[in-house]
């Protein structure tokens, strides 16, 4: 492991850090903004303009493909924070954050920081592990996913995800979880099936793997219980990935139209198949809870109850058939009987003649 100063302009933040969305990795900027807006840096740049940088958590980088330069794999808050406080601005057209007022000794100490390069792989990521499970920042668990996914290096064996649960203070079926959510996404959008920049929402994966925890969902992807795969949905059910994740995530301009609420009603439409007909047709959750099995007998024993009801009225009827109300009830009895049998017969279409 080796020491090193380097001033702020020639460090990067990291675009492999597993904190940031798909389509900011490609772009400073756009992890700039991602980093200030929504990570949010205000507690550390007001402690930098404070008390400027103390050395008690190290700043790990790995060298950049330009030479000089160096991507900071370790400390990425920290570095926006020192970049705003030292002149720096994101430079993306949109408004840019408010810098907390700083004296010239303290930002005399802030131009150049010490790295440090060449840690041992399994000592980085036992390191990482810890320090955003304790930090008061913690990953989330897509980031804890895309942690995994790049640490493994594609062993997805329960010794490998066994310790990796414990470094990042979790337990293993959680982890499991997550992994297969992240997995899915990926192999979705390699599919052509999703465009994380096309999402509804920013924040889509707790809810995607909130669903896909769902017994139901699972038998509905084709996902299998055991070992997991790089590309856990089965390539004939990568049609039916495209629909869920329209379902779940959604796009721009179609919002999704189930989440982690609704999970109970998505799994009764799911586990009926004239349910998800309608669903896939009308998009309405409600609408198809009409169509389930369950309902089915929901409605079967209303209308054995209302039989029975009638058949208890029918020994004494006849003596008050003349009173008003009686008269009113059966009136509204035939009305409904008859909307019944409308409802239960199949309709003619127009310009089409009746089968005799």
């Amino acid at each position: 492991m080796e020491s090193k100063p380097v001033e702020i302009r020639h460090l990067l933040f990291d675009p492999e850090n597993p904190r940031l969305p798909e389509e900011a990795k490609d772009d400073q900027r756009q992890i700039f903004r991602f980093l200030v807006e929504d990570i949010g840096i205000e507690d550390v740049i007001n402690s930098l303009a404070s008390s400027g940088l103390i050395p008690a958590d190290p700043l790990i980088a790995r060298p950049a493909k330009n030479a000089g330069d160096y991507y900071l794999i370790e400390g990425n808050r920290r570095l926006a924070a020192l970049k705003l406080l030292t002149g720096e601005r994101i430079g993306d057209e949109k408004p840019e954050p408010v810098v907390p007022p700083i004296s010239p000794k303290v930002k005399s100490t802030l131009g150049t920081v010490t790295i440090q390069l060449g840690w041992d792989r399994e000592k980085l990521e036992a390191y990482l592990g810890y320090k955003h499970v304790t930090a008061a920042r913690e990953w989330a668990p897509e980031a804890k996913a895309r942690f995994v996914v790049k640490h493994c290096g594609g062993d997805f064996s329960e010794n490998t995800l066994s310790k990796f649960s414990k470094r990042l203070g979790t337990n293993l079926p959680t982890l499991r979880r997550w992994l297969v959510a992240y997995l899915a996404l990926k192999q979705a959008e390699k599919a052509g099936k999703f465009n994380p920049e096309e999402a509804y929402a920013k924040r889509y994966f707790g809810t995607f793997y909130t669903l896909l925890g769902s017994q139901n969902v699972q038998e509905f992807l084709g996902l299998k219980s055991g070992a997991i795969r790089e590309r856990p949905v089965p390539p004939k059910r990568l049609p039916q990935l495209g629909e869920f994740i329209s379902w779940a995530i959604g796009t721009r301009n179609a919002p999704p139209i189930v989440n982690s609420r609704s999970q109970q009603k998505f799994d009764a439409v799911l586990a009926s198949p004239s349910a998800l007909q309608y669903f896939r047709t009308k998009k309405s959750l409600e609408g198809a809870l009409l169509y389930t099995e369950y309902n089915s007998g929901q409605i079967a024993d209303k209308l054995m109850t209302a039989a029975y009801t009638i058949e208890e009225c029918l020994p004494k009827v006849f003596d008050v058939k003349d009173d008003s109300k009686v008269v009113a009830a059966i009136q509204n009895l035939e009305r409904a009987f008859e909307k019944l049998r409308l409802n239960t017969v199949e309709q003619t279409p127009v310009n089409e003649k009746p089968r005799k």
